[in-house]
């Protein structure tokens, strides 16, 4: 059981039955706890929210000290803080109920919407009610406070829903911006109702689209914890698999397994139901089946980032082995070329792809045109760029060695394919690119072969990495300019072809607002008003005050009418136009808009008029009269509002961008323009471009020219190309940064399997890591806090500035208002100041301060009641209410405050807004006049955008001279500790050992100084011990060789005593007996010589005699030898070609007659014995292996086995194998040996060919 578990443990089996159990929890979760449809999942959520709000109001009504600190207005700041509806999330009401008259609102907290007088005759009540600007669910309750009855009042916003849908006024539920693409408000009963705490039914909720409810965070982390777990099982049985077989088996896997998982995902996508995600959206990137959105994309990234890096990390250790033909190596080598280029071409093309083709705005110029996607775009180029180099580098790698070094050839190669691959390519622009792209491939290729770059060492030091990330860092920021810059050009093309044939985008857009009304259903029954010329006034006068007043205020508009004759007769025209003169104008001056019935004409070189034509028919669709509307611009009318709430969210198109300026001309006369921009009043004929389009340089500027039919209109804006390229660059370079780290911290979890001794271990980091992380962590540091200070700045002296600049402007206009009613005959007469009479009075002053001061003017009564607005649109229509600001109302009504200044929200536009009061010479308040400022946080967005472009350049700047600097000091510090290091390892008790010498007194001179002191030391023991070492090993050889002589001296003694005593008893044999003597003496006077010449050859080692030679021939003359020995299977297994050596011939001959003679001995005591040679190629090294079936060599004596003077033999000097080992280190080589008792021994002798050593 214990070893079943360890091999679960071992196989990581557990990886995949926990990512199992994830899923199925995942699963369970989204399916039985959290997932239903999402009509059901939003009912159930907006029916808590609803809940919840009406308890809060419930307990506030409850609260009889705060209701009648409200009623008495004795409430505090700290009372209406907590009430307002930034806080409550709901509005609270109020209102004093009179006998015989309407209730009096006497508190709010919002200036969203009050509850229409109609509304308040119930208690204990909560309906779904619809206002202006959306829908609320309703909440009343009465209470008696001092025999006085009062009603308390909520509004609790359900969905907002403005009289137009544009980005700052988007129609959406309250808390939940996204459920509007899924469900929706149904008047019908369906099976999602939403019920209040009262029991009664609200509304119910209808499903719009099939897809599920997005899943909730659970569920979420359940499922990526689960993927997380399952690829890191199939890492790993692809590791184990190319570990146990092939490399190329385990990426096979790997492939394989990837593209099954890919595909189900494509084919299956409810599986992961992925496209709940907005990165999933096709709409926002999408070029293709497999790259149908940018999460695909970034899943595709990550992928190929994935296999690249499981090949690079495993092929850098490994040797491809060319084939023996040589056309094999060039036919793999090209189907390499061909797969780098193609994946150059195909990075390429997503890059351009991105840019160009998707929703993803790269502008980083502009900081608040980047959304999350534009940072998800970073992170997928840089992981991309990432892959590419790892794949880069094992193509190049396998290239050199199949080819060599370097072949000029490749390049050639590389050219050709390229250009194959372009003449199939349609798409010009694919082409244009990809043409660019092979030249910086052919620079890429020649860089990645340099040793100074060291593109083909799989561990790159930090310089290295640096300089890469330069390359790619500016390789993509030169691509994606030039693609912005073709993107840009194109929208000034089509702005300025715009301009040509419209008189101002802004006005069309309101105008169509001011039309959408006045339709045949409004004129038809309305027509015959328009015959009697009391009814005609007073409905052209309601139609100018509902419709153009409101919206624009910026036009003088008249209305014409004409009835149904053959000739068409005035129906009393305020003007003698005919209806020929303004049908004329409409059909053939008239100039087309975006809108059908509207068109422009030119009035006067600068002047453009607006003129609008219905047709009036009754219900059998037959005309009953002409209905004319005609526009003139005033031409100093303030725009205030206009830009901030009807303009596009994050639009970057010319018409809305202080960075680009335009000028239209018509007759050669300036008739337009916008921005500061230096645009002549006047051209000449020469000044016309014959194009139609046309590109100059002014300066620092660039101009597009446009010559229509009858104008001619530039567009300029300024050259800061240079600028967003280097900002490109700092924001590519801190990607590859992030995701390095990112890469290097899931390795070290990984490599630690969660073990925390183990990621203690890994997390201990080298000094020189030390010394760049501290830089780098400094340099980030001071990125966050030097940022978020500044920005903290701009935004407190923005403010301050605003509030100074509101105050200065509201003080002139406070006296000029003051002046102007205090002259008021009716006013002084005792008038009420805000009686019919009198406010139509007001409304035009109001008007001609809002123009004279360039903004919008509102005045509010003493009970904070909107009596005069110079932009009647957003109240009318309901974006706010006619009540003023709670907070402002407090601040003047109950502190009497002589200023305030309130942050407001209109929509999702954010502005500030100042209040002061306006009082008589007596001193008493009797209005309060407000000026909002709504481009306050536009100029602020625009200043910190632009500040933080410069603070991302700076910070990459200073990271870059930070890195440049923690490398030098890095390696002046490491410096040192490695000159200590290597001269500890060079510490020898057998040579001189040197000093160091270190002038500068620091710390390090103090380790140097104690090293200095232990080499000194080091030397007297060194000196004594060899002394005692080689007393010691005369005394071992003198032992030993007298040993050795006395073994001969015996036998020869005892042949001469045996002699000597045949002699003295004359022996008949003495002839024969002197014969054997003789034959004694040689042959151990032979072994008295081998002797000598052993402890010869021994000292003479260290002095080789090299030569160049084959090793085959050595061998071959050995071989010859042992061939014929009876008993003896001897086998050679040469390789198939010469193997050169350059080394001493006579010593190898030595070794290599020892190693055999070894052998032999060790099988002697075999029936038969059994030698083997084999020889193995191993890099730059040839192994040779003598392998014998002797009795193997024992535990307790392999340690001293290339010790001098050890045997185990009977006999000999104990110096064959320690011979052995100094020749082979002599000859660069390694010796070692594996034996196996019972089984036999093979020694291993690896010596340098000779193009290794020359």
């Amino acid at each position: 059981m214990k070893n079943l578990f360890k091999k679960f443990i071992d196989s990581h089996l557990y990886l995949l039955v926990a990512a199992l159990i994830l899923f199925a929890t995942a699963f369970l979760l989204n399916k039985y706890v959290v997932g239903t449809t999402s009509a059901s999942f939003y009912s159930l959520r907006i029916q808590h929210k609803i809940r919840e709000k009406e308890n809060a109001f419930n307990r506030l009504a409850a609260d009889t000290a705060l209701l009648n600190s409200l009623i008495d207005q004795r409430y505090k700041e700290s009372d209406l803080k907590k009430l307002l509806d930034e806080k409550i999330e709901f509005g609270f009401f109020v209102y004093e109920k009179i006998e015989f008259g309407e209730p009096r609102l006497l508190f709010w907290n919002t200036q969203s919407a009050i509850p229409p007088i109609n509304l308040l005759e119930e208690t204990n009540v909560s309906r779904l009610v619809t206002l202006a600007n959306g829908l609320y669910v309703h909440v009343s309750k009465f209470i008696t406070l001092h025999d006085r009855q009062y009603s308390v009042e909520a509004l609790i916003p359900v969905m907002w829903k403005y009289f137009i849908e544009i980005a700052n006024l988007k129609t959406e539920f309250d808390g939940f911006p996204d459920a509007l693409q899924r469900v929706d408000i149904s008047y019908t009963a369906t099976d999602y109702p939403v019920k209040s705490s009262y029991g009664n039914t609200l509304f119910h909720l209808k499903q719009i689209s099939s897809q599920h409810q997005r899943s909730s965070w659970w569920t979420m982390i359940c499922a990526f914890v689960g993927v997380f777990l399952f690829f890191w099982f199939v890492h790993y049985t692809a590791h184990r698999i190319a570990e146990k077989w092939n490399l190329w088996w385990g990426v096979l896997f790997l492939l394989t397994i990837l593209t099954l998982l890919r595909l189900g995902t494509y084919y299956f996508p409810q599986v992961l139901d992925l496209r709940q995600f907005e990165l999933f959206d096709p709409t926002i990137y999408g070029s293709s089946f497999v790259l149908s959105s940018l999460g695909d994309l970034f899943i595709n990234a990550l992928l190929f980032c994935w296999v690249a890096v499981f090949v690079n990390r495993r092929i850098g250790n490994m040797t491809v082995v060319p084939f023996i033909t040589k056309w094999k190596n060039w036919l793999l080598s090209i189907f390499l070329l061909a797969v780098i280029v193609a994946s150059t071409f195909v990075v390429a093309r997503i890059l351009q792809s991105m840019v160009a083709d998707a929703r993803i705005s790269f502008n980083v110029t502009n900081y608040d045109s980047l959304s999350e996607y534009s940072f998800v775009g970073f992170i997928i180029l840089a992981t991309l760029v990432l892959g590419y180099f790892f794949l880069a580098q094992v193509v190049f790698k396998m290239l050199r060695e199949l080819l060599g070094r370097s072949n000029n050839v490749l390049y050639i190669i590389a050219g050709f394919l390229g250009l194959s691959i372009l003449s199939f390519t349609r798409d010009p622009e694919i082409v244009e690119l990809n043409l660019f792209v092979l030249i910086w491939f052919t620079g890429f290729m020649w860089m990645m072969q340099q040793e100074v770059f060291s593109g083909l060492r799989f561990r790159l030091n930090v310089s290295e990495v640096l300089f890469w990330l330069f390359v790619f860092s500016f390789s993509i920021a030169a691509v994606i300019v030039a693609e912005n810059r073709k993107i840009e050009l194109e929208q000034r093309k089509i702005f300025a072809e715009k301009l040509a044939v419209q008189a101002d985008p802004a006005n069309e857009r309101l105008l169509s607002i001011a039309l959408t009304y006045l339709d045949n259903d409004f004129l038809s029954p309305n027509f015959e008003k328009f015959k009697n010329p009391i009814s005609n006034a007073r409905l052209k006068d309601s139609i100018i005050n509902t419709n153009f007043g409101p919206y624009l205020n910026k036009f003088d508009t008249r209305i014409y009418t004409f009835d149904n004759a053959s000739s068409p007769k005035p129906l009393y025209n305020d003007d003698p136009i005919s209806f020929d003169t303004l049908n004329t104008i409409f059909r053939l001056q008239g100039k087309t808009t975006n809108i059908a019935s509207l068109r422009y004409f030119e009035r006067a070189f600068d002047k453009y008029s607006y003129i609008s034509l219905k047709e009036v028919k009754d219900v059998d669709s037959s005309l009953i009269g002409y209905f004319f509307i005609l526009a003139d611009p005033k031409r100093y009318k303030n725009d205030a509002l206009i830009p901030e709430l009807f303009k596009q969210s994050k639009e970057l198109l010319p018409e809305y961008s202080p960075l680009y300026s335009y000028a239209i001309y018509s007759g050669l006369e300036l008739i337009n323009y916008y921005n500061e921009y230096a645009f002549p009043i006047r051209l000449s004929p020469g000044d016309v471009p014959r194009p139609e389009f046309e590109q100059r340089r002014n300066g620092a500027f660039e101009e597009l020219w446009y010559h229509s039919a009858d104008k001619v209109v530039v567009v300029a804006r300024k050259n800061n190309s240079f600028l967003e390229a280097i900002t490109l660059f700092a924001y590519l370079f801190s990607t590859f940064l992030f995701l390095l780290a990112l890469y290097w911290v899931t390795s070290l979890i990984l490599r630690s399997r969660f073990q925390w001794g183990s990621m203690r271990r890994n997390w201990q980091f080298s000094i020189r890591m030390q010394i760049h992380s501290t830089i780098i962590m400094i340099s980030l540091l001071s990125f966050i806090v030097i940022g978020a200070a500044t920005i903290l700045f701009f935004i407190n002296r923005y403010e301050r500035n605003n509030q100074e600049r509101l105050s200065r402007a509201m003080q002139i206009m406070i006296n000029q208002v003051q002046k102007r009613l205090d002259d008021h005959e009716q006013f002084n007469d005792g008038v009420p100041l805000f009686e019919v009479g009198v406010n139509s009075s007001l409304e035009r002053m109001m008007a001609d301060i809002s123009e004279i001061h360039g903004t919008d003017v509102n005045l509010y009564d003493t009970l904070g009641n909107l009596k005069v607005t110079s932009k009647p649109l957003i109240y009318n229509k309901g974006v706010l209410s006619e009540k003023m600001n709670p907070d402002a109302y407090y601040s003047l009504h109950i502190q009497k405050a002589v200023q305030t200044v309130k942050n407001e929200r209109m929509g999702k536009v954010d502005y500030l807004s100042i209040y002061n009061p306006i009082r008589n010479k007596d001193g008493t308040v009797y209005a309060y006049l407000n000026v909002p400022s709504y481009s306050t946080q536009d100029e602020l967005k625009q200043e910190i955008s632009n500040f933080l472009v410069t603070l991302i350049n700076l910070n990459a700047f200073i990271f870059l001279v930070a890195g440049a600097i923690s490398l030098l000091i890095t390696n002046r510090i490491t410096y040192s500790f490695t000159l200590i290091g290597h001269k500890m390892r060079e510490i020898n008790l057998r040579k001189m050992n040197e000093e160091i010498e270190w002038k500068r007194r620091d710390e390090i001179g103090e380790l140097v100084k104690e090293y200095n002191k232990m080499v000194q030391k080091l030397a007297e023991s060194a000196e004594a011990l060899a002394k005692s070492e080689r007393e010691g090993a005369w005394r071992q050889m003198a032992r030993q060789v007298a040993h050795e002589i006395k073994n001969p001296l015996t036998p020869m003694k005892l042949s001469i005593q045996y002699l000597q005593k045949a002699i003295d008893n004359n022996s008949s044999n003495v002839k024969e007996m002197t014969s054997n003597v003789a034959r004694t003496l040689v042959e151990q006077i032979d072994h008295l010589s081998k002797i000598a010449s052993d402890f010869s050859q021994f000292a003479n080692i260290g002095n080789p005699r090299k030569e160049v030679f084959d090793l085959h021939e050595l061998l071959y003359s050995l071989s010859s030898l042992y061939e014929a020995t009876d008993n003896l299977d001897f086998t050679w297994t040469p390789l198939d070609h010469r193997v050169l050596l350059f080394a001493d011939k006579t010593q190898l001959n030595r070794l290599f007659t020892n190693l055999l003679q070894n052998a032999l001995d060790a099988a002697s005591t075999r029936d038969r014995k059994a030698v083997m040679i084999n020889e193995e190629l191993s890099g730059e090294y040839i192994v040779v292996s003598v392998t014998d079936n002797g009795e193997g060599i024992p535990e307790q004596t392999r340690s001293k086995i290339f010790t001098p003077n050890f045997t185990t033999k009977t006999s000999g000097t104990g110096l064959g194998l320690a011979m052995s080992k100094s020749i082979i280190e002599n000859a660069e080589g390694e010796i070692w040996f594996e034996t196996k008792e019972e089984e036999g021994t093979t020694f291993y002798v690896k010596i340098p060919l000779l193009r290794a050593t020359s």
